[in-house]
């Protein structure tokens, strides 16, 4: 599944619907970004992020923690702020991590992570979709009219691994609302149980982030397998790409359409607000 080319499509389409908002609104949707900690990953999400903005015309900022502790997200949600994310680190502690997130306004909370908005998805009725869990639906979407239409005589069986509310849970919930066969696999699930899940899975999401947690001998013949964990991976791609009838490779799988989806809600919530003051 090449990411980067739908990704790609994606952005097109989303950079003439920015010119006609813009033009409807009279300034271009903006994004405030904030950076949690100084780590190498982030900083290459943000400069990814920011290079996606400036293509498609949204005007993109980003702050340091220091400036969040100095101003607070109140200074950050002025009128012409359309979205407001947290660039998350790795192994940052998950409590202060929500705390921090669920002072975001939820109708500005593009990366669709405040409790409130994980609250709306898990009862079926989202404001928006986190970006990777629409990365993902987007991946799957580009082989309806392929491989799965292949096996539409039958139910076909989902199985996310993880359940983090970045991306697991409420990947789990919107597959579930649509009416998917789908379970959710965890830390706490055990080892032969697991297996057995991932072995029984037409579609295997992994959203562990764990490199190389998936290998060859976990996944059935001509299963879907959709990579979202680890930077580096969570598929051992050499291994499980043979078996399976399709697979995002990393990089150039959902990333490339994470950031795009990230937009895409950008968008949404100018036309929101706009809507509000009319």
């Amino acid at each position: 599944i090449d990411g980067k080319k739908l990704a790609g499509e994606r952005e097109q389409f989303l950079k003439i619907e920015v010119e006609k908002l813009t033009e409807k609104i009279g300034r271009k949707p903006k994004l405030v970004a904030v950076e949690l900690a100084d780590d190498e990953g982030s900083r290459l999400y943000l400069k990814l992020k920011k290079a996606a903005a400036e293509r498609i015309g949204i005007e993109m900022e980003v702050y340091e923690t220091s400036v969040l502790k100095l101003v607070g997200f109140r200074k950050l949600h002025r009128i012409d702020t359309d979205g407001i994310f947290i660039q998350h680190p790795r192994g940052f502690d998950k409590q202060k991590w929500q705390e921090l997130v669920d002072q975001i306004p939820p109708e500005k909370d593009v990366d669709c992570l405040t409790s409130e908005n994980l609250r709306l998805i898990k009862e079926g009725k989202p404001r928006f979709l986190p970006a990777t869990v629409k990365a993902v639906l987007y991946c799957l979407e580009s082989l309806e009219r392929s491989d799965l239409a292949v096996r539409q005589g039958r139910t076909l069986k989902y199985v996310v691994l993880g359940r983090s509310p970045m991306v697991g849970l409420p990947l789990f919930w919107w597959l579930k609302s649509l009416g998917a066969d789908v379970s959710v696999v965890h830390s706490g699930t055990g080892s032969e149980e697991r297996i057995a899940s991932c072995l029984n899975a037409d579609v295997l999401i992994s959203s562990v982030g764990k490199p190389g947690i998936i290998t060859g001998d976990m996944i059935k013949s001509g299963a879907v397998v959709i990579d979202c964990g680890s930077p580096a991976g969570d598929v051992v791609f050499s291994e499980v790409a043979p078996k399976t009838s399709a697979i995002t490779p990393v990089p150039g799988g959902v990333g490339p359409l994470t950031v795009v989806s990230l937009m895409e809600n950008v968008v949404k919530s100018a036309k929101d607000i706009y809507a509000k003051k009319r």
